[in-house]
């Protein structure tokens, strides 16, 4: 139960970080004797967190109250089993602010349509993002029937691409505890931006078409106000038996020295999750794997993409290149594009530059896509097919390797690049897995002692699979988790590495420049989908590298305690029949002067018909592609080099200056080599772009200009135009008064809106400058400054945002504060954070000593 104290505090114990939230876990006493102790109290029920029940079926509460000292609480007459007052969490959208572009018609005979670079298709059909989203769409897979719920700040649900598929049912406010689910405010855009590029609607689509067009969209606006663990564990099990995919676009922040993750409800949640949601199938929660890169986080320190239960999804440029952003870790498990149009506030558009919560929502795109082909998919089943279809392709990094189970991965991409076609067609035909089981075993040493600059601390663990407990038994690994305990003097100056029986080494962790703290880690859990497929039994290896950075004495050693354990996920039996493993059933001949027949495994890229031997040049058929050589051999390959491209399974060469390609033309190009560019429209590739055309060098292709513009830097941003028409803004249009614009469906000028002094089109949002009166707030004129603005100077009709400490500010600067937002009190006009216990540890003692209240009282 939520309670809420009703009268004063008699005596409080303030933290920076703590509120007045509780939450915890009754043994015994139904709802009518919660209810009377509540009021006996001073407490008032605030009904149930979610619908979890304990184990032993009490159900699971919360309270809202002060900090009591001791004595408050132990007269309390029923059994508690644990208690925790709730902390404040700091979670980021792992975005950045999009650049506003004007309202698009959404025709595919449009040019605009080409710039849907991550979803269209060439007139040869074939797609040139690898995703291979259109061709699942041409399959007739387009979302129909699944529900996707973003976990954000609210979705505008008015915003005509969301509208005609906005799902009420799958929409909450968790900070207001209400039904109103919208944005609120200008900063809240970023749950718009991902439902846009899920679930944007196809027909007469303002500004995109979203992967899965015909799924159901909603929000849970849970990032507007102050995120706990209750909140978090509220949003995520919102309505289990009706929403499929749950999205969330967030984090612990990505500064590069944060080690943080779910607290113990979320965890229960993400657990009955897939336990008991989709009505037993599991409920799918995907994640961004974070943003830190440029900071040299790794994401191993982010508790919620490190999760068994989630699908962690990292992020690539069209190029296939890494993002500055990027934070590598072994716990990803595939890759999308972003850098996408999509929806925005105020029924406008945006084209978002980087993030990979937009890679995150293409993904809960494709696997709507995939759900609609097989509804009774479990969430486990969802990530096998992740795991056998996601494509290296084109992805650039120093890592690729093969497992031992025959899959390539990366810590950078996981298994590579999301493939919707090959996903739905894996799924038409998909037979469920084993059931999963956990195998723990704990290493056998604990190590205490100091290591020597630049030495490594070794630990080998002899794992059986737990082949002696039938209902535990993993043979065939699926996630593993590695729990360790290591006390150390600077965290950052750590990175740890796992070695499968296999071979296949996962770096669990990477030293972190910006991580300075002396905690070190308290049972942390790191995993690894790295050893997906092989076999569990053997010697693991868990190796720690202490690399002092300069901020330590690198004269002082490195106090090192080690405690750690391994926990294998997985299955007893083979999870899917092997193909390179068919047995023959033709007899063997007699003569002795006939080899003897090949009846090993056979390479995992080996077709049906088997092989002559172990290699992938001895297949009798090939599984996808194959090259042939010269000397009339050839060789089983997943996919086609660089350079090539498929044609009937065979790969053939390119054009000369084609890096990818669909034919062997020059007009059939997809990508180019190094010093050429695409050309939008003939698929060729130039050294220079032509007339007409201007050089996007995120996508390396020359783009066409929009209509009007006889030189351009963007499509939408004209710097010379063509006759009979005039520059107005950045836009070429045929001249009009100022005031007016031209309306090129109507062929006439029409009057901008009232706020704009000048403008490129209709609607408060398309003003290039505003009207007397009215000052330029973003991207829009409004009359007054919103709250968390303020107008600067010497530019009055320029409206600046306040600095994120400020409910409201009033200038010169964005740090002149009239208001606070939560956790921080206004001192001389400026927010500073509230620090009345500046060691944590008064407070702590109030806290922690609930968690052992285990008796029962009279």
């Amino acid at each position: 139960i939520n309670t809420q104290v009703t009268h004063r505090v008699r005596e409080r114990v303030t933290m920076a970080r703590f509120i007045a939230l509780w939450i915890g876990t009754l043994i015994q006493g139904d709802l009518e004797s919660v209810n009377r102790i509540a009021e006996k109290y001073g407490f008032t029920n605030m009904g149930q967190v979610s619908a979890l029940k304990h184990e032993e079926g009490s159900y699971l509460h919360n309270y809202q109250t002060c900090i009591w000292h001791i004595n408050i609480c132990t007269n309390v007459p029923f059994k508690v089993e644990w208690l925790q007052q709730q902390v404040l969490q700091r979670r980021v959208k792992r975005i950045s602010r999009a650049g506003h572009i004007s309202p698009i018609p959404m025709r595919r005979n449009n040019p605009v349509w080409n710039r849907l670079w991550y979803i269209q298709c060439s007139d040869s059909k074939a797609c040139q993002s690898h995703m291979n989203i259109a061709a699942a769409w041409r399959r007739g897979y387009t979302g129909k029937g699944v529900v996707v719920s973003v976990l954000d700040d609210g979705i505008e649900r008015e915003h005509p691409d969301l509208k005609p598929n906005y799902d009420p049912f799958a929409s909450f406010d968790v900070n207001g505890q209400d039904q109103d689910r919208s944005s609120n405010s200008a900063v809240n855009y970023h749950g718009t931006q991902c439902a846009g590029v899920v679930a944007a609607a196809a027909n007469s689509s303002r500004c995109t078409v979203g992967v899965s067009f015909h799924a159901r969209i909603g929000g849970i606006r849970m990032l507007d106000g102050d995120v706990t663990d209750i909140v978090e564990a509220q949003s995520l099990s919102y309505s289990p038996r009706y929403i499929d995919v749950y999205l969330a676009g967030w984090g612990p922040k990505d500064d590069g020295a944060t080690l943080d993750g779910p607290g113990p409800l979320t965890r229960l949640v993400l657990q009955n999750g897939v336990q008991t949601g989709r009505q037993g199938r599991g409920s799918i929660f995907v994640w961004p794997s974070g943003n830190g890169g440029e900071r040299g986080d790794y994401c191993s320190c982010d508790g919620y993409s490190n999760s068994i239960y989630t699908v962690s999804i990292s992020s690539s440029t069209q190029r296939g290149s890494q993002p500055d952003y990027l934070e590598p870790c072994p716990s990803t498990l595939a890759t999308a594009y972003d850098n996408l149009i999509t929806c925005d506030l105020q029924q406008s558009c945006s084209t978002a530059q980087s993030g990979t919560s937009l890679a995150a929502s293409v993904a809960a795109g494709v696997i709507a896509l995939t759900l609609e082909a097989n509804p009774s998919l479990t969430w486990r089943d969802l990530q096998h097919i992740i795991v056998r279809t996601s494509k290296a392709h084109h992805l650039s990094a120093p890592d690729w390797r093969v497992n031992g189970a025959g899959y390539k991965v990366s810590h950078l991409y996981g298994f590579g690049l999301l493939d919707a076609e090959s996903m739905v067609k894996e799924a038409e035909r998909w037979k469920q897995v084993p059931s999963q089981h956990e195998c723990a075993e704990e290493a056998a040493i604990q190590l205490s002692r100091l290591i020597h600059l630049g030495s490594a601390l070794t630990s080998v663990h002899e794992a059986t699979g737990c082949s002696g407990k039938a209902l535990q038994h993993v043979a065939y690994v699926e996630h593993v988790v590695v729990r360790v305990t290591i006390s150390h003097g600077r965290r950052g100056d750590l990175s740890i590495t796992l070695t499968s029986p296999s071979g296949t080494t996962s770096q669990l962790l990477a030293n972190r420049p910006l991580d300075n703290s002396t905690e070190g880690f308290q049972n942390w859990e790191f995993m690894t989908a790295h050893c997906w497929g092989e076999q569990a039994a053997g010697e693991w290896t868990l190796k720690i590298q202490d690399t002092p950075s300069q901020k330590r004495d690198g004269s002082k050693l490195g106090l090192l305690f080690l405690f750690w354990s391994l926990v294998i996920y997985g299955t007893a039996e083979r999870p899917y029949p092997a193909h390179r493993e068919r047995a023959r059933s033709a007899e063997i001949p007699t003569d002795s002067d006939l080899s003897e027949e090949y009846n090993g495994p056979c390479d995992p890229e080996c077709g049906d018909d088997g092989c002559e031997g172990p290699g992938p040049q001895q297949c009798v058929t090939c599984l996808h592609f194959f090259l042939k050589f010269k000397n009339n051999t050839r060789l089983c390959v997943s996919g086609c080099p660089t350079g090539f491209w498929g044609d009937r399974r065979r790969c053939k060469r390119c054009y000369a200056s084609c890096e990818s390609c669909t034919g062997s033309r020059n007009d059939q190009c997809t990508s180019c080599q190094p010093g050429h560019h695409l050309t939008e429209g003939t698929n060729t590739c130039t050294a220079i772009c032509g007339e007409n055309f201007y050089l996007d060098h995120d996508a390396n292709m020359c783009r066409k200009c929009s209509e009007n513009c006889l030189k351009c830097t963007s499509y939408s941003i004209c710097t010379e135009c063509k006759p009979h028409t005039s520059l107005q803004g950045n836009r070429c249009q045929r001249s009009c008064a100022a005031g007016f614009y031209h309306d090129p469906q109507e062929v006439a000028c029409r009057p901008c809106h009232q706020a704009c002094a000048t403008c490129a089109g209709a609607g408060v949002e398309a003003c290039n400058t505003c009207a007397e009166g009215y000052l330029m707030e973003e991207w829009r004129c409004v009359s007054s400054c919103s709250a968390g603005f303020y107008a600067t100077e010497p530019n009055p009709e320029i409206a600046d945002g306040c600095d994120a400490s400020c409910l409201t500010c009033v200038g010169p600067s964005r740090w002149n504060c009239s208001s606070c937002s939560s956790g921080h009190s206004l001192q001389r006009g400026a927010c500073v954070v509230n620090t009345e216990c500046t060691d944590g540890r008064s407070a702590v003692i109030h806290v922690l000593f609930l968690t052992r209240l285990v008796h029962k009282f009279k």
